[in-house]
């Protein structure tokens, strides 16, 4: 039961990161040829295994660059379990605080350039340089996104095989900048790539 709920519930956030990533690696060939070094390095050809996946870095990278720019949660609400008092604004417990994810993750003091795709900014270096609450795709602390595991795991499977086989690269369809849907975070008029065979 829990398991298949997971799943399920998951399935629709997974395919939409998965549609930008692959949008932007086409975009980006540059990107695309560095992640498919890695995952023929690291995987061959072979379907990858648990730790292959997770010794993914730039793959990582990657990935998280697109949630950076294209959050599954654009924005998060927390209560305040006892008044506090931030950069002198008083907060009563109780209150219900919105965090408005996707304007800190296109924060140009935070993310100079924020619509570039950019892997790079998640190496090591870059994200310990930036404060921990800077990128929030599913929350933080203890009450995140309780299906994150899993669905990065599910999302790197995905992808991993893609690449092993095909790239993804711009078709007449393909539109940038992306006009993303006004109710949720999606393209309005969907994410087009076409691929071309690698083996």
């Amino acid at each position: 039961g829990q398991a298949l709920l997971f799943i399920l519930a998951g399935f629709e956030t997974v395919s939409t990161v998965l549609s930008f990533t692959l949008f932007y690696l086409a975009l980006n060939p540059e990107c695309c040829q560095k992640a498919q070094e890695e995952v023929d390095d690291k995987c061959g050809d072979q379907f990858p295994d648990y730790d292959e996946v997770q010794s993914l870095t730039y793959i990582d990278m990657c990935i998280n660059e697109v949630i950076r720019l294209a959050p599954p949660g654009f924005f998060n609400n927390r209560k305040c379990v006892e008044d506090t008092v931030i950069h002198g604004i008083q907060i009563p417990k109780d209150m219900v605080v919105g965090v408005p994810v996707y304007a800190i993750h296109h924060d140009p003091e935070i993310y100079p350039e924020p619509e570039k795709f950019d892997p790079e900014r998640f190496n090591s270096e870059n994200k310990a340089s930036r404060h921990p609450m800077a990128h929030l795709p599913f929350g933080h602390g203890p009450r995140n996104c309780v299906g994150m595991r899993l669905a990065l795991l599910e999302l790197k499977m995905v992808l991993v095989t893609i690449l092993q086989q095909l790239t993804p690269v711009p078709c007449s369809k393909s539109v940038y900048p992306i006009k993303l849907s006004k109710m949720q975070l999606k393209a309005e008029n969907g994410l087009w790539v076409k691929f071309i065979q690698r083996r």
